[in-house]
């Protein structure tokens, strides 16, 4: 867009959200942990960050609602990393427990709350869009790098979700037919490559050692010849998919969220080292880093939420 495109389409559209004066609270499910708190105007209050047994997820998301003890008129925004179409999640690959299952329907018949329920990366990426790295841009694709790796577009404001609730899904198009078994059941998906649990098997067939992947990018940091190659790794399969993507959907920006892209500033330089993966037009597409951290799920959810219910 244009400076004036910008000024005049990002003053009606907060206008818009300026409507959003109630609080709203915003559920964030991860693999490991819920991020939670009261969204006004993109702005979270009372956030939370709590470890989950990923074997009982429907009660640990029920058990953190009722600690912000919402009224029946709260709404309540939740997203899942799943396939989320119509508040159903038909499949969880990090959460095995869920599948088939119609949480937003059980949600709102155990709180009596108007709940809306969504992808996760739907969420992050959409908080990121309106608040966060992505304020400002008309089209923005965002990849989540975590456990596993999502994606999401967000066009003038608005989620694209598809037909029928699925579009994005950047984490499993394929990049080699012939790959690893991901999670999803399908060979050679980007997630296999650049997922949380690649990484970490990947430096263990280096060095024979079990890291996090925190430490991973920590020792790669200090030049570590075998996390050093990891990385190097995963920049060079990450800069495959974003090309693929940019080649699809020509956005203005890439977001990169979720709790990999903490470690930014090795990301960056990893995708640089493997420039001519990334690059595709004469105008190179601007890749940032997440700046709202933790709190994009909830801020995202919450906010979808309250465009849903209003």
């Amino acid at each position: 867009m244009t400076e004036t495109k910008d000024k005049v389409y990002f003053e009606r559209r907060f206008l818009e959200l300026g409507k959003f004066d109630s609080k709203v609270l915003g559920i964030d499910v991860g693999g490991q942990n819920i991020k939670a708190g009261w969204v006004r105007r993109g702005k979270i209050s009372n956030f939370r960050r709590i470890p989950i047994n990923p074997r009982n997820v429907i009660s640990e998301i029920l058990k953190t609602i009722s600690e912000y003890k919402p009224s029946p008129e709260t709404i309540i925004g939740v997203d899942i990393p799943g396939f989320v179409s119509s508040g159903k999640v038909y499949n969880c690959p990090n959460l095995p427990t869920i599948k088939e299952i119609n949480i937003q329907e059980l949600l709102k018949k155990e709180t009596g709350c108007p709940v809306y329920v969504l992808n996760d990366a739907n969420a992050c990426i959409l908080g990121e869009a309106l608040y966060g790295a992505g304020r400002g841009y008309s089209v923005v694709v965002g990849f989540t790098l975590g456990t596993g790796v999502g994606g999401a577009l967000v066009v003038n404001g608005k989620i694209w979700a598809g037909a029928r609730g699925y579009a994005s899904e950047f984490g499993h198009h394929t990049i080699d037919p012939t790959g690893p078994i991901c999670h999803c059941g399908k060979r050679g998906c980007l997630e296999s490559y650049i997922g949380a649990y690649a990484l970490m098997s990947r430096y263990k067939s280096l060095s024979g050692e079990d890291i996090t992947v925190e430490e991973l990018f920590k020792r790669a940091s200090r030049n570590e010849p075998h996390a050093l190659k990891v990385v190097n790794e995963f920049g060079f399969y990450l800069g495959i998919g974003i090309r693929n993507i940019i080649a699809i959907l020509d956005p203005d920006l890439v977001v990169l969220a979720g709790g990999i892209s903490k470690s930014g500033n090795l990301i960056i330089q990893s995708l640089q080292r493997n420039k001519p993966f990334v690059h595709l037009f004469p105008e190179e597409i601007e890749i940032k880093i997440a700046e709202l951290g933790d709190q994009a799920g909830p801020v995202g959810a919450a906010t979808w939420a309250w465009m849903e219910h209003n």
